[in-house]
Parts: C-alpha cells; structure tokens; sequence
C-alpha cells in the first residue's frame, strides 16, 4: 500500500503508546479517531492498585520532548503519571479526538488486504460502524483481563482471593494474614502493602529473578550500569550485531564473561540473595543473570522489599501452590500456611479477540505471542499497526520512538524492505529469540535491554542518525553514559530534520 495516500486512522486504546501514535499522526494532518473504553485516558496509569508508580526515574519515564514538570519524584506515583499524560492529551491537540467509554468490538479489513478498515464499536448501547485506511493498536501486551490461576479447594477457602488489581488500599489488608502470589513488580508492591498493615505477609513465589536495584551497591543510578553502549555490547549478541560486538564476544569472550560474574556478586550481596548458610530461602535465580535478565518478570524492586524478605518481615516460599484448605494453602514444599486474604499478582492476559478471525491467522500467532517487523507491523497484513508491542526498559521512549517511525512512513513513505525480506527478518527474530530467551506468552515482544539496538534500527530506518549525544566529548558520552528519553527530543518533535 501507498503510506503517503493515507488519510484515516484508527487508533485502538488511549495509553501512552495511543497518545503518542496519535500525537503524530494528528500533526501530520491525519484525521484520527482514538477508541478508549474506559471514561479517562491513562491505560494502566489510568486505576492501578494500591502505591503503584514506575519503576525507573523519572527523567526515564517521560515523553522525549514534553518533560514531567519540575520537582517530579523518582519512581513516579501512578495518579501524577496519568495527569502528566493527560496534560500531554491536552496540549498536542488529541484529547478532542478521543471517543471514551467505547469498546471495539471488532476491527476487519474493508475489502480484502490492502483496502483499508472496518472498526465496530460500542458506547453503552450505541453501536459504531468507522471507515479508516489504518488502524494502529495501542492496547500494550496484555488486555484488562486478570490473570487468575485456580487452584483445587478455592470453593472451600473461607478467606479472600483477590487480583492485586483490586488491590485499590493498603487498608484493605489491615489486620489480615496475606499471601501473596508471584515475584514481579505488583507482586512485591503488594507484599510491601501488607507488611505495612497486615499481621503476616507470605510471597510465594515458584523462580526467582535477579532483581535490578534502583542504585547499584546503593549509589550508582542503574542507568549508569544499563543504558549506555558500552553495556549495550556485553549483552548476549542482539539479532544483527555490529562488527565491533561481534569481536567483543569472541575475541573477548572472557571478559564478557567476567562482566557478568561481578554483576552477579554485586547483586547477590547487595539484596542478600544467599540462604545464609541454609538459616533462609535462596533467592538466587536458576538462570544466570545475563540469560535471566530477559525474563518477563525483570524488575527494580523497591529498595524495602529485599530487607524485608530478608529480615523476616515478608516470608518468602520459594515453591508452588499445591491447594487452598478451609483456613489457607498448601504448598508444594509441604507448608500448610494459615491466611485470610490471597492475592494473586500473577498479571494479565492477552486479549485480542476484536481482530477478525482472518487477520489473526495471518498474523501467526503461537503460543509465545506473535512476531512482528520491527516489532511494528505484519507485512501480510498492510494497513495495521501495533504501537506498544515492544518490552524494553523505558517504554514511554520506545513507544515514542515507534510513532515516529509510523509518523514518518505516513509523511515521508521511506523505503520498506520487500515482503519477502520483512517475514525473513521476522522469521530470523523468531529462532535467534526461541534459541535463548525464557519463554513466555509474550517473549514475541521482549526486549528489554536491547533497547539501544531497536532503537537504533528504527532510527535508520528513516534516515535518522542513531548517534544522539552532542557536545564536545559526544563520543566519550555514546559510549558511558545512558541513554534517556531527552536524547531523542529531536526525533519526536520532528525537528531531526532541520540540518541548520
């Protein structure tokens, strides 16, 4: 299809990966239609549980060239994002262009491939019929439906089992006895909530992942460990290496190797990951933290969480849930542990059933999701796009970064590689992600740390240098110093493109 004739979009979900796409599709004159089914813009920023925020600092969650204001917190609370974004709605003109309260019910295409789409929606009992030469969703990896494992005995449990969804109050847990199912960031934002109010705090959790402190051996921001190129080449070979990492991981394979040994000490020692001579749970991963940093449940707990689990204060299982019993559970490892209150932080699952049968068997999905070129678009599906399904550290600038690389292929129509290049580039993603990284439902769309990499890829896409440090050591910055939505600031605004 010719992307420089397109017109209408319709944009699914007014998150951020929504606000963004919208943003730039409306600057560049395309009439957008934002379909949002609750009655306020956020997504998941929208009403999340009880003391939820990001996990990074702030200057690493905000919009490339729309700061969060002055005096922002690190790991910023959840109610200041959702605000922030809908402050950015407000300013770039999108607001007026969403349609709250509206559910799509189905999205299809209008006339075979490449003829453009079909959305079908409802508002209460209002049904909606839209006409759009794209449609670009922007849901994220998961739907707003909870991820609620059953267990033999539920019906007999005289307590509460609860998604930490609903978790809206730490209130809620006071005086309680409270286990707490699973190790990713709500997991143990939620065991924190409870060591604050309730009698007893239990976290089960079946594997555990390296943790990624706020402040590497308590003073050093990670970004500094992370975020930079330097790192960017010690990470397991990305798909299309460069020539320089390729030599990295052969020539000096050992002290890649050493790199990580010491990564490994100083996080083993910093949260106090040994059993302490077997007096305590091991919480040391199975998977060595270069493989395990890939995981879905990668994470920058907050700092009490470890000295809690540690002290006692949270007691950590490390084993499954075997069945409830009239006054708890029973675990795998023979504890039968005494509870009132069960919460399940065991996340959220996919839903895209508003696709067409038809597009979704085109877009192959398997039971680690389905694969994407650039993580953006199916060449046998032209016309849809997905702005959002891409898992990397900073997400807002990933997400940034995709609008823009949809904005100008919209505005510009840079050259795309041929069908048959993009399913081979696809088909290649597939086995190098199948050979090494831990499965889930989602490891089609991990990404994690080698952000730097995609990144890069979708800025040469369009013609844009990759190499965004300035000044007069820039190449003593590209190489040390993270990167962070601001670098960017330039591509996102548009003003990339004024050489002058």
């Amino acid at each position: 299809m010719d992307t420089t004739q397109i017109k209408t979009a319709g944009i699914v979900g007014a998150g951020v990966a929504g606000l963004a796409t919208a943003r730039k599709l409306i600057a560049q004159g395309i009439a957008c239609t934002v379909f949002e089914r609750n009655d306020v813009l956020g997504g998941v920023w929208s009403a999340g549980y009880s003391n939820f925020g990001a996990q990074v600092q702030h200057e690493l969650y905000e919009f490339p060239d729309w700061p969060l204001p002055d005096g922002t917190r690190d790991f910023t609370p959840g109610p200041i994002i959702q605000k922030y974004l809908c402050d950015f709605a407000d300013h770039f003109g999108v607001a007026p262009h969403i349609r709250f309260n509206t559910a799509v019910d189905e999205i299809s295409e209008r006339d075979g491939p490449g003829s453009g789409w079909l959305i079908t929606s409802h508002t209460g009992d209002q049904t909606h019929r839209d006409d759009f030469d794209i449609v670009v969703i922007c849901i994220g990896l998961y739907s707003q439906q909870p991820n609620m494992p059953e267990f033999p005995g539920a019906d007999s449990f005289s307590g509460i089992i609860m998604h930490n969804s609903a978790l809206k109050s730490r209130d809620q847990l006071a005086g309680k006895r409270v286990a707490v199912l699973g190790f990713g960031k709500s997991a143990t934002d939620a065991a924190l909530e409870s060591a604050a109010v309730a009698t007893e705090t239990h976290i089960i959790v079946r594997e555990p992942r390296w943790p990624f402190p706020q402040k590497l051996a308590g003073v050093l921001p990670f970004k500094w460990g992370l975020l930079n190129r330097m790192t960017s080449a010690l990470i397991p070979l990305y798909q299309h290496p460069t020539p320089v990492e390729r030599a990295i991981h052969s020539l000096l394979k050992p002290l890649v190797w050493f790199y990580w040994r010491l990564v490994t000490t100083l996080l083993y020692f910093q949260c106090g990951l040994g059993s302490r001579f077997g007096t305590r749970v091991s919480l040391v991963p199975s998977k060595p933290v270069e493989t395990d940093a890939f995981s879905e449940s990668t994470m920058i707990p907050r700092p009490d969480f470890y000295k809690y689990a540690r002290r006692g204060v949270i007691d950590v299982q490390r084993t499954s849930i075997v069945e409830y019993t009239p006054d708890g559970i029973r675990l795998g490892n023979g504890t039968e542990i005494h509870i009132d209150t069960m919460i399940l932080a065991t996340g959220w699952k996919a839903d895209f059933g508003f696709l067409s049968q038809d597009v979704w068997r085109r877009l192959g999905a398997e039971d680690d999701g389905f694969y994407l070129y650039r993580h953006i678009m199916n060449p046998d599906v032209p016309g849809l796009f997905f702005i959002g399904r891409a898992s990397t550290i900073c997400s807002i600038l990933t997400y940034s970064l995709q609008a823009s690389w949809l904005g100008e292929l919209v505005e510009n129509g840079f050259q795309l590689p041929s069908a048959d290049a993009m399913r081979e580039n696809v088909d290649e993603m597939k086995a190098w992600k199948r050979a090494w990284i831990p499965f889930s439902p989602a490891r089609s769309a991990r990404l994690i740390a080698f952000m730097q990499h995609y990144h890069d890829e979708l800025l040469r896409d369009f013609g844009a240098s990759p190499w965004r440090k300035t000044g007069l050591f820039a190449p003593v910055k590209e190489l040390i110093f993270p990167y962070e939505p601001r670098d960017y600031a330039k591509i996102v605004s548009g003003a990339w493109r004024n050489k002058s």
